[in-house]
């Protein structure tokens, strides 16, 4: 699994979100000066996000973005795959939308390439779904303090 860039810049812009949980919405260009991304990038993520379910956006002049639900309700997969799709290292391992690749020779059932990858993603998953945006913002929070 590797990150795409999307991925990344969400990951940043969302601790800005969770600390202002509960405030007024966040402008996409408040934003994206916070962390030097370009807006019109920043608004198709922040876009991807809210179809996803996890923001809500208020148009006008004081608009933006809010989080829909508490950070603490909020993972780190949950945000992955709003942005890059399935955590599977290889479409036949996805959990949630296998599909067999057709220049594969193994059987999908009994595929132990399959197999081993399956683990992988199961490992991979685990870890993003015990990590919260809340206890991301807060170790976020943390490092900044040590790093001034």
């Amino acid at each position: 699994m590797k990150l795409s860039r999307k991925g990344v810049y969400a990951l940043r812009v969302l601790p800005h979100l969770a600390k202002n949980y509960g405030g007024a919405p966040l402008s996409v260009a408040r934003l994206a000066e916070l962390e030097q991304i370009p807006p019109k990038y920043l608004e198709q993520i922040l876009s991807t996000l809210r179809k996803r379910g996890l923001l809500v956006s208020e148009r006008g002049k004081d608009g933006g973005y809010v989080l829909r639900k508490p950070p603490e309700q909020i993972t780190l997969g949950d945000i992955i795959r709003a942005v890059d799709g399935p955590l599977a290292p290889i479409p036949c391992a996805s959990r949630t939308a296998p599909h067999a690749d057709p220049g594969c020779p193994y059987p999908f059932e009994t595929c132990w390439l399959r197999a081993v990858m399956l683990r992988v993603r199961d490992n991979i998953s685990a870890v993003l779904d015990q990590e919260n945006l809340a206890e991301m913002t807060a170790e976020a929070e943390k490092r900044s303090r040590t790093t001034g």
